[in-house]
């Protein structure tokens, strides 16, 4: 009965461990699924203020009137959202092990030494994990 007690310590073992990556995994998921609604969300009010920019710019130019600290608010509103969303983006590619170009924005792996778009060398710096910065 000794080697039945042993053969099922060891399945118990294993049974933990895959259950733990499993949970590890689906953990991951669950985040990087946040982050891409994050996303999508600040995109569609990027487009928001962009039509507001326009419809201010449009304004501006046709009634002759100087509504330029709307415009610059605006501009500021749009760079902070993009700003943010650079940011979430990087979270989603560190949690994929995926890093940005550089130059073209392009998702390439993280071991990858030059862009698959572009051609631009990836340099060492951008493999740091972004978790570190958090």
């Amino acid at each position: 009965m000794g080697k039945f007690d042993g053969l099922f310590d060891d399945v118990v073992v294993n049974a933990k461990a895959a259950a733990a990556a499993v949970s590890q995994k689906a953990s991951a998921v669950c985040d990087v699924s946040k982050h891409k609604l994050s996303a999508a969300e600040i995109r569609g009010e990027i487009n928001k203020r962009l039509r507001s920019l326009g419809a201010l710019t449009y304004k501006s130019k046709v009634n002759n009137i100087d509504l330029s600290e709307e415009i610059s608010k605006t501009i500021s509103e749009i760079t902070e959202l993009k700003e943010n969303l650079s940011v979430i983006n990087e979270h989603i590619a560190s949690s994929k092990n995926q890093k940005r170009c550089p130059k073209c924005e392009a998702i390439a792996p993280k071991n990858s030494l030059f862009c698959n778009i572009c051609g631009a060398k990836l340099d060492d710096e951008q493999k740091e994990d972004i978790s570190d910065f958090i």
